[in-house]
């Protein structure tokens, strides 16, 4: 963060100590007073916040305080994200005076034809307040990068709507825009729209809870979603095992293909190396349940005999997990490269993987067409892919889970390895599994009708 509030050591003769900041922006830092002061016993230092409910000597109330001390740090934040080259001193003071609500005659700034520049305290916006509550979630949740970049996206969302106004732009109407802005203007599917909906839900709530908006200052509105579940994308036990096996053909080979409508066309192999490396790492993930980032960052000092021993990356769970043969048979055939950071496997960008996988399973004609259904814009929109055109990394994890399921491995185990902590992220495997057990009985039941055929035929 580049704004840190602390209290000054000495208290003044109310007994109250003086908040001060200290601002660092492109290596330009200021030390300065806030124009308050409050007791010691009331100071959060890890939040930097003054305790809620709380009033200093001159009747100031937290929610007062803290309001300006978000709005500084919103603004000190704002002008970082746009400042390009090191800033002056004065130029970061007059970032902060804007939010100092004691300025005093002496402080005022006077513009290029002399006249004062207004220096009265703004009540900082929403956005601003938004700043605080990123920071404040993402140390406290221990977001990662994927996670960060998913909130800044919002943030973005967030600004073409609210601008600069307060929270008592977000009344029913206020919600209603931003969610009629994703619809329209983002043209985003339902279901993330949902997402940015409930995302500004929580931001709202924490606000509430802060004491910088009042409940009657919030919409209660509700929109509904018209949502439809897509399809979960695994691959079946033979469709692994075909992609697990595929010799890659060399670089310039034409290979014939068939698409699910039975049409024969051509596709040239590029780049036969990364393929076989994508397919390795895809299959790896698959015999071990791995996300993409957790293949990604698995060490040769994290494999130990039958086990390899996973911190993920998005959960910060430490797993330990089996090998079976054909995840030992991926790492054995790497055992002797030396690859960048100590990893065990070769690693390409996530990005880079996913279309090299479309390809892989492009060439073992993993092409059945799914349909998936969804709405935006308020239109119902319908498309049918190859499913190789949907195989991404981390279906790989998802054909683990689905696997060991329908194989009967109760879904407490399955948790135990893959890291899961609800039923609820599980409930989607688990209804696959039922569907392919009933399959498989299905064929089971045939097979045995055949046999008793068979047997009076004889007879």
């Amino acid at each position: 963060m580049p704004v840190i509030y602390y209290l000054e050591s000495r208290a003044n003769k109310k007994g109250e100590h003086p908040i001060r900041l200290s601002a660092i922006v492109k290596g330009a830092r200021i030390q300065s007073t806030t124009g308050f002061s409050i007791s010691d016993e009331v100071w959060d230092k890890d939040k930097m916040r003054i305790k809620p409910h709380q009033t200093n000597s001159k009747k100031q109330t937290s929610a007062f305080i803290n309001r300006y001390l978000s709005g500084i740090e919103g603004a000190v934040l704002e002008f970082e994200n746009t400042c390009r080259v090191r800033p002056s001193v004065d130029k970061l003071k007059e970032i902060i005076n804007t939010y100092n609500p004691d300025a005093t005659p002496e402080d005022v700034d006077f513009d290029e034809n002399g006249e004062p520049i207004d220096t009265t305290p703004k009540r900082p916006s929403a956005i601003q307040y938004f700043d605080e509550f990123r920071r404040e979630q993402s140390i406290s949740n221990q977001w990662t990068s994927g996670t960060m970049e998913c909130w800044a996206a919002f943030r973005k969302h967030l600004l073409a709507v609210a601008k600069g106004n307060s929270f008592d732009f977000f009344n029913d109407d206020g919600i209603n825009a931003f969610v009629r802005y994703l619809r329209v203007h983002a043209k985003m599917e339902e279901k993330t729209v949902q997402k940015h909906y409930l995302n500004l839900r929580w931001f709202l709530n924490w606000a509430i809870r802060k004491g910088y908006a009042a409940n009657r200052e919030i919409g209660l509105v509700q929109p509904k979603f018209k949502v439809i579940e897509k399809p979960v994308i695994f691959l079946t036990k033979d469709e692994l095992m075909k992609v697990y096996r595929y010799e890659i053909p060399a670089n310039g080979t034409k290979v014939k293909l068939h698409n699910y409508e039975g049409d024969e066309y051509e596709k040239v192999v590029h780049d036969a190396t990364a393929l076989a490396k994508t397919r390795d790492m895809f299959c790896f993930c698959a015999f071990t349940s791995l996300r993409y980032s957790d293949m990604a960052a698995l060490k040769r000092t994290d494999i130990s005999g039958d086990y390899i021993y996973v911190t993920t990356q998005k959960t910060n769970d430490r797993l330990p997990i089996n090998l079976n043969s054909f995840a030992k048979e991926i790492l054995d055939k790497y055992k002797d490269c030396r690859f960048p950071n100590g990893t065990a496997l070769p690693v390409i960008s996530n990005q880079k993987m996913n279309d090299y996988l479309k390809d892989i399973c492009e060439l073992c004609e993993i092409n059945d067409p799914i349909t998936r259904v969804c709405f935006r814009a308020g239109q119902r929109e319908e498309t049918t892919q190859a499913k190789y055109e949907l195989i991404g990394t981390h279906a790989g994890r998802r054909t683990f889970i689905c696997f060991a399921l329908s194989s009967g491995i109760p879904p407490q185990v399955v948790m135990k390895w893959t890291g899961h902590c609800d039923y609820k992220a599980m409930k989607p495997y688990i209804d696959i599994a039922e569907k392919v057990k009933a399959e498989q009985m299905a064929i089971f039941e045939n097979g045995l009708k055949g046999l008793i055929v068979a047997s009076r035929e004889k007879s």
